[in-house]
């Protein structure tokens, strides 16, 4: 599982995202609304639209480390 953007190798932060959003089977939709942005706005970011800013990759990079810590303790839990 990938656990920071910075770990998908690609052109720039928009491919990056694009590509964890579809590794993590989510619509834009659905991973807005984790990171709670508008979808508009991450459509756009994709597109290459709108910057891809650095308080945008913090709220990512923390979604994903919330991620692996529930699927850690999942793991736990049933031992």
């Amino acid at each position: 599982m990938v656990s920071n953007l910075n770990e998908i190798q690609l052109m720039g932060d928009s491919e990056r995202l694009i590509i964890l959003r579809k590794r993590l089977c989510m619509s834009q939709f659905q991973m807005a609304k984790d990171l709670s942005i508008s979808p508009s706005y991450l459509g756009q970011v994709e597109r290459g639209e709108l910057p891809f800013s650095p308080a945008l990759k913090a709220r990512i990079n923390n979604y994903l480390e919330r991620e692996k810590e529930v699927d850690e303790q999942d793991i736990y839990s049933h031992i």
